[in-house]
């Protein structure tokens, strides 16, 4: 039984708090502890378990915790877990800035014994993502194209921007994918508002293997996607999360010499995402495992959404071209 602090009363907290509560046999919840009493008191009575008053003896009567409070305060109480001994799953971003983000690093080193440091990536224990991973098992990739959409609704627009808000988490499948640095970068973007963040990205990466990404993430239309397309030297699979589906084509020459498209449609069984990612966590504290989504991969795709910001916002503030000189 892994006794298990809730450190942060913010919805990502919430999430993994119920999936994890879920799992009695498996996991106890020791509480809730918040730098807002108000917001610990709320969601302890939700998941019906104490409200902690002091980060000091929500650290002192747990073995792990998840960290999914606001951001501003997210490192903060991860670096105290991790230095109190406690292993953590934190929700991404892990901070405001990769600078933040890099003092979690020092924060595993210091710990008194190597802490399993888990980073919540939900995307990873989606089904058809799963079902991916495993098609793609002894392929040399080509290439990776990520698309990621939620519809543009009535009423206020949200104020994180689209790469740190969408784009982040299919970086950190992308770095699942292969353990390759960025050796390239180039992005562009569009604001609906003129003050406001960016609402529409698309970036163009070259990793140092030479495998090319496409990431385009918007919240600018009408649709919601959520799809991944790999191309590999044997095939072209494009894996869609909403539809629960995956179709991979590829070509063979058949007996006469001639060369003939095979396709195949493969549909996923459903489960949870949150659940699967809450059972891996607890299996790696229990058995002392590292994480495949760590810390480390956590910071290098968060150093990438800075890069792809700074390149759309170097963009944007291009000098203008006069009209009379581009027709010349």
């Amino acid at each position: 039984m892994v006794r298990t602090a809730v450190l942060g009363a913010g919805p990502a907290g919430l999430r993994h708090a119920r999936a994890l509560s879920a799992l009695d046999d498996r996991c106890a919840l020791t509480g809730v502890f918040d730098v807002d009493g108000d917001a610990a008191a709320a969601m302890a009575e939700e998941l019906d378990v104490p409200t902690i008053e002091t980060l000091e003896s929500a650290l002192a009567g747990a073995e792990a915790a998840v960290v999914g409070g606001a951001l501003p305060g997210r490192p903060m109480l991860a670096r105290q877990a991790l230095e109190a001994g406690l292993d953590v799953l934190v929700e991404s971003p892990l901070a405001e800035n990769v600078d933040l983000a890099h003092g979690l690093l020092s924060s595993v080193v210091r710990a008194p014994r190597r802490p399993v440091a888990m980073v919540a990536h939900e995307d990873h224990f989606h089904p058809v993502v799963r079902t991916l991973l495993e098609l793609l098992v002894g392929q040399t990739l080509v290439s990776v194209q990520v698309e990621r959409a939620d519809p543009l609704v009535p009423g206020p627009l949200p104020e994180l921007d689209v790469v740190t808000d969408l784009m982040l988490a299919d970086l950190l499948l992308v770095f699942a994918l292969t353990d390759q640095p960025v050796s390239a970068t180039q992005a562009a973007g569009r604001r609906l508002r003129s003050s406001g963040p960016i609402d529409h990205a698309e970036a163009l990466l070259m990793l140092d293997d030479d495998l090319v990404v496409s990431l385009v993430a918007s919240r600018a239309g009408g649709a919601r996607v959520r799809r991944v397309t790999v191309t590999t030297t044997h095939a072209r699979i494009v894996a869609d999360l909403d539809a629960g589906t995956l179709e991979a084509l590829r070509t063979i020459k058949v007996e006469d010499g001639r060369l003939e498209s095979v396709a195949q449609r493969i549909t996923v069984g459903g489960g949870d995402p949150v659940r699967a990612q809450a059972e891996t966590f607890l299996r790696y504290v229990q058995r002392r495992t590292p994480p495949t989504v760590g810390i480390g991969l956590a910071i290098a795709a968060q150093e990438s959404a800075t890069a792809i910001l700074k390149r759309i916002e170097l963009v944007a503030h291009r000098p203008a071209v006069r009209r009379d000189q581009a027709a010349a």
